[in-house]
């Protein structure tokens, strides 16, 4: 089956804000990386995510209004709307979107960092309140097991028994 040229070049069009659409998602994964100053590796994955998720989209443009067919002519157009995209508006938003990341960066930092003294005050509070309870417990025991139980077979420092008082 034959496209006709009305259909290539409504696809071609169409392809065109596709490319600015998938210029937004590389934008806001580029954002995520500078705010968050990610490793190599997640770098990668995350190039690799993006590369499948143009892969898809154009995959399935080119079901919707070619029949299957992938032309050489949507992926061009969507290159051209990518650019025109990342060299116009996705430049304007970088630099407004950036230094507002930064700052909401170290603003959680700081928050984060307020929150872990509370949690480690708050731990160590825990922990005195604990010992103190445990070590009550521990003298509540030597003191009603001393009278009952254990003075009865006490060792003296040189491992002799102890004489009971009062009986002979």
């Amino acid at each position: 089956m034959e496209l006709s040229f009305a259909q290539q070049s409504t696809a071609f069009l169409y392809s065109i804000p596709l490319g600015a659409a998938l210029g937004v998602i590389y934008g806001a994964l580029a954002l995520l990386r500078c705010t968050f100053s990610v490793k190599k590796a997640a770098v990668i994955t995350l190039d690799i995510l993006y590369m499948l998720c143009c892969t898809l989209c154009i995959f399935f443009f080119s079901l919707g209004y070619l029949d299957g067919y992938i032309r050489v002519y949507v992926v061009f157009g969507c290159l051209i709307g990518f650019f025109i995209y990342r060299l116009t508006i996705g430049r304007v938003l970088q630099r407004i979107l950036k230094p507002i990341f930064r700052t909401a960066r170290r603003i959680i930092a700081a928050i984060l960092t307020k929150i872990k003294l509370i949690a480690k005050k708050l731990l160590k509070i825990g922990c005195e309140i604990l010992y103190n309870i445990f070590g009550r417990i521990v003298l509540f025991g030597k003191k009603n097991l001393s009278t009952n139980f254990c003075n009865r077979n006490r060792r003296n420092k040189y491992g002799r028994k102890r004489k009971r008082k009062g009986k002979p």
